[in-house]
């Protein structure tokens, strides 16, 4: 984390992090973000920590210039793909993702993230193809059934490695009714309490 040490060097309009953020429009995140990234530097000092107000302006009036006009932030981008936004984070942390520098925080293209989500789904397709099939596998047209969803929802989350699948030697995936139901709940879909067929 960058910090100035330097007596001569600090600045006269230091603020904390929460008001700087609130004077610009932004969320402390945001800023701690910049100070995360090196963009921003901390004044020694105890208790709360103190930035630039000028330097936190400076960064609102320039975004990264390279960013494509499609570039969104994260939050958006998420639920236009149907990929969690700590997903997305995720892959930003291991480099998975190009990404730019917004006023409001890390910005990524929608194609950029669908792509990187069917490539991780095939990917797992294909070692499911390779893995045992559990005994409970069944088709995704029965596990909709069973479950009450859709089979287009299902579908949706293999395609974005959501839900295990396995290949059956004749053609077709299989999954687990277990992992669809446990998968339903977590997104909050709103499974019934007993699964059609279920005793």
């Amino acid at each position: 984390m960058p910090v100035n040490d330097s007596p001569q060097a600090v600045p006269a309009d230091l603020v904390s992090v929460r008001d700087a953020a609130q004077a610009v429009g932004l969320t402390a995140p945001a800023v701690h973000h910049w100070i995360k990234s090196g963009r921003l530097t901390v004044q020694p000092g105890p208790g709360v920590r103190h930035v630039s107000l000028s330097a936190v302006r400076a960064l609102c009036a320039a975004p990264d210039p390279q960013a494509p006009d499609e570039a969104r932030l994260v939050s958006a981008v998420a639920p236009a793909v149907g990929v969690e936004p700590w997903r997305i984070a995720g892959w930003l942390r291991r480099g998975l993702l190009p990404s730019w520098h917004g006023r409001q925080g890390r910005l990524v293209r929608v194609a950029d993230v669908q792509a990187l989500a069917q490539q991780r789904a095939m990917a797992a397709a294909a070692a499911g193809a390779s893995a045992p099939m559990p005994p409970d596998a069944l088709s995704v047209r029965d596990a909709a059934r069973l479950s009450g969803l859709s089979r287009d929802r299902l579908y949706t989350w293999t395609k974005q490695g959501l839900l295990p699948v396995w290949l059956a030697p004749g053609g077709g995936q299989r999954v687990r009714l277990a992992d669809v139901t446990a998968l339903a709940e977590r997104h909050g879909r709103g499974l019934p309490l007993h699964p059609r067929g279920a005793p």
